[in-house]
Formats: C-alpha cells, sequence, structure tokens
C-alpha cells in the first residue's frame, strides 16, 4: 500500500510541474494534424514496406 501511495505521489508530483512549466517543444505539432510528409524526411519511404 505504502508504495503504491509513493507512485501516486511522485506522478502527481511530476504531472503538476508540467503543467507548470509548459510544453518543453513548443514547435511539435499534434497528432495527426498536417498530414503528408514530415518536413526534413524526404528520401526515407522505407521501400516496399506497407
Amino acid at each position: 500500500m505504502g508504495f503504491a501511495l509513493l507512485l501516486v505521489a511522485v506522478f502527481g508530483t511530476a504531472y503538476a510541474v508540467g503543467r507548470q512549466v509548459g510544453p518543453v517543444a513548443p514547435g511539435l505539432r499534434p497528432a495527426g494534424g498536417g498530414g503528408g510528409v514530415s518536413p526534413g524526411m524526404g528520401g526515407h519511404d522505407m521501400g516496399g514496406m506497407k
């Protein structure tokens, strides 16, 4: 029981700090937005993998 409470406390603290600090990489786009090929990934078509 004590270990579970410790985990909850650690993750809760990490979550609170993360909310206060904000995004680590503000230039990232949300998943699913933009579509197509990522910038800088030209030529990385993975051959015949589908």
